[in-house]
């Protein structure tokens, strides 16, 4: 007799795990360049993450709070890359709150939607990334997204509640 994993924690995992990737280049000094590798693993478990809790939940469906609306627009940046290289971000000269070790005098901020690759329309996950990523550091949106999964995981009913998950 086989089992199959729960692929909610699987994805779960995934997510966390690549997000600690990120930090630990970031917090190495990695080139800017290079840190889009984990940070479009961290994007692509989030979207599959939120994709089936929309699907499964119908409270988180219709969730109108600041985490979701940044997944959505996380959604809207993903499926414009996906075909194409990941380029969503530019590299901007500065420093950006909140600073972390090393200090670095550049940050890495998604695009503007006018400047992403084209795709089919998708409204509300326009809107919801023209206001809560377009111009921002994609470590605060990463930052967001865990602080988003961890409030679901916590939630009563939610498929991600601990206990819930086989």
């Amino acid at each position: 007799m086989t089992t199959q994993p729960e692929m909610l924690r699987v994805a779960l995992h995934g997510f966390h795990s690549a997000r600690v990737r990120y930090y630990n280049q970031l917090d190495a000094g990695h080139p800017e360049e290079h840190l889009i590798i984990p940070a479009v693993e961290v994007i692509y478990w989030g979207c599959v993450l939120d994709e089936q809790l929309e699907a499964r939940d119908i409270v988180y469906k219709d969730c109108q709070e600041y985490g979701r609306q940044v997944m959505l627009g996380t959604r809207f940046a993903r499926n414009r890359a996906t075909h194409q290289l990941p380029m969503l971000v530019e590299r901007i000269s500065g420093f950006t709150a909140p600073i972390r070790a090393p200090l670095r005098a550049e940050e890495t901020v998604w695009l503007p939607v006018d400047r992403l690759p084209g795709g089919r329309p998708a409204r509300r996950q326009e809107a919801c990334y023209k206001q809560y990523l377009a111009g921002r550091p994609v470590r605060t949106t990463l930052d967001d997204i865990a602080s988003w999964f961890a409030a679901e995981e916590n939630r009563v009913g939610s498929p991600l509640h601990h206990g819930q998950i086989g």
